[in-house]
């Protein structure tokens, strides 16, 4: 009876390795089924995350951009402002040019019956910025 207690020997170490080999089999299942998990929640999460990040640039941009457009409006303001002011001062400028033009016209076109300079010995007299 040797060699049938060899062989339950043998039998007995297979079906124990068969059992040892299953439990490895479904170990290993198990492991892929929490890799796929875990990936999932993980890729869930990252997703979950990034849209967050997207929302808050979204916001950030928004904000940036409402203050570029404010800071064109009232750069754009100050400098019309600016603007219609150096045009009217130019105006003023014209006006007052072309009166002086026309007050040098007339002074050189008015009839020569007014006084001439004073003789010399009579002099001018005090200038006119500093008689009272």
């Amino acid at each position: 009876m040797g060699d049938q207690e060899g062989l339950r020997k043998i039998i007995t170490t297979l079906a124990v390795k068969n059992e040892e080999i299953q439990n490895f089999i479904y170990s290993l299942k198990q492991m892929m089924q929490n890799v796929e998990a875990n990936s999932s929640r993980v890729q869930e999460d990252l997703e979950g995350e990034f849209q967050s990040l997207y929302t808050l640039l979204d916001e950030l941009k928004e904000e940036m951009l409402m203050k570029i457009k404010q800071d064109r409006a009232s750069r754009t303001y100050e400098l019309q402002a600016q603007l219609a002011a150096c045009a009217k001062a130019l105006e003023s400028s014209e006006e007052l040019l072309e009166a002086a033009n026309q007050a040098l016209g007339t002074a050189n076109h008015h009839d020569f019956s007014q006084p001439s300079l004073p003789p010399p010995h009579q002099g001018f007299g005090a200038p006119p910025w500093t008689r009272d």
